[in-house]
């Protein structure tokens, strides 16, 4: 990774004040649009946890749903807008 592109994730996430966790899982919806259960899966962590942080993420307008399907499974993206 470029010295760069690293400088540029910390000033986003001092700007957006973010914490360590939040930070975690944010860098995996850079890859690709996931689910809560996907992302605990990935961390090894409880899901519950991970929702009310990817929630925190919503609220701060960084991550976006961007389905649900007929179960009530959320699929979220990062918010390219930003």
């Amino acid at each position: 990774m470029e010295p760069k592109t690293l400088n540029d994730g910390f000033e986003f996430a001092i700007e957006h004040g973010l914490t360590k966790r939040e930070t975690e899982i944010l860098i995996l919806f850079l890859e690709r649009p996931r689910t809560t259960l996907e992302v605990a899966a990935i961390l090894k962590a409880n899901a519950n946890p991970v929702h009310h942080t990817i929630q925190r993420l919503k609220i701060k307008k960084i991550l976006i749903l961007k389905n649900r399907n007929s179960s009530g499974t959320c699929l979220y993206k990062f918010n390219d807008e930003l």
